[in-house]
């Protein structure tokens, strides 16, 4: 099976630090939506820095209408938090 590989840049602007997973739904013109497959490792995200995230897919879609992500601390310790996206 071939796996098509997307590179995301994500800063965030939460003030104190994140871990998590990263999940990620993209969607064609024509509605038709593929799944990211989640990476094993949680990701560290501090205020203003940069975390480039390796997103695989495997179909590939031509022409991206939308792009949704979705933060999950998945089985971290401790309570659930949301993650504030400033650029991606």
């Amino acid at each position: 099976f071939a796996v098509y590989n997307y590179l995301l840049d994500i800063t965030t602007w939460n003030k104190s630090i994140r871990r998590g997973f990263i999940q990620v739904k993209i969607t064609d013109y024509n509605g038709n939506t593929i799944e990211s497959e989640m990476n094993n490792e949680a990701s560290t995200f501090q205020q203003y820095k940069r975390v480039k995230i390796l997103t695989g897919f495997y179909q590939d879609i031509e022409k991206i209408s939308k792009i949704s992500l979705t933060f999950s601390t998945k089985t971290l310790i401790g309570p659930k938090h949301k993650l504030r996206i400033l650029q991606m």
